[in-house]
């Protein structure tokens, strides 16, 4: 029964993760909601069985209860985002990802130079974007003592890095054009030749 959620407001637009055909789900146990309503609220609710939800309440340590009318869940510690934060990488793990951010600028001349633009934008950022991310994330781990998350796609690396720094990051951002291309690749390569090094010797 979908219908009750009407009750929140008029729903403008909405999802039903549970139903996508390409993904697992187990709606016996639980089932979600995603609701954005006309009045600009937004709700992603998430229903599940007392059984489900006891099992896999420690599975975020960001989850917090804000009322249990019927006392049936258990107590849990204090809500952190510690499950978040940067991790410290292992010698191999940074040796690795400095290798793919370079081996996979290959792909990305070659794309520029075939000017297949969506084929270079794809490699850039599910590949070569992501190396970046990491080595920008340890400077902030090593700075900050790995007690921060710098959040989904690293959207919160701008308060620890310099104006400089995240200036020249946003530069590795561009259009559709080769020309464009090039800029961003040479700025991702400055950018990761000037704080990569400076990670490795501190860590």
């Amino acid at each position: 029964d979908k219908e009750w959620i009407r009750n929140f407001g008029e729903i403008w637009f909405m999802q039903y993760p549970d139903e996508h055909p390409d993904f697992p789900s187990d709606k016996e146990n639980f089932y979600g909601w995603l609701m954005q309503f006309r009045d600009g609220n937004r709700i992603d609710l998430h229903v599940e069985t007392i059984e489900h939800a006891k099992a896999h309440m420690g599975d975020d340590k960001l989850c917090e209860i804000l009322l249990d009318k019927d006392n049936v869940l258990p107590k849990i510690p204090e809500s952190t985002d510690e499950d978040y934060h940067v991790k410290k990488p292992t010698r191999e793990q940074f040796s690795c990802y400095c290798n793919n951010f370079w081996c996979c600028l290959n792909n990305v001349a070659k794309g520029l130079w075939r000017k297949e633009i969506p084929y270079v934008q794809d490699m850039i950022n599910s590949w070569i974007r992501k190396q970046l991310e990491s080595v920008l994330s340890w400077k902030i781990g090593i700075e900050t003592d790995f007690s921060v998350s710098v959040g989904k796609s690293a959207k919160y690396m701008y308060k620890w890095l310099s104006k400089e720094e995240y200036d020249a990051y946003l530069s590795t951002y561009f259009m559709g054009t080769v020309e464009e291309g090039w800029r961003a690749v040479f700025a991702m390569t400055e950018l990761f030749s000037a704080v990569a090094p400076g990670v490795a010797e501190k860590l």
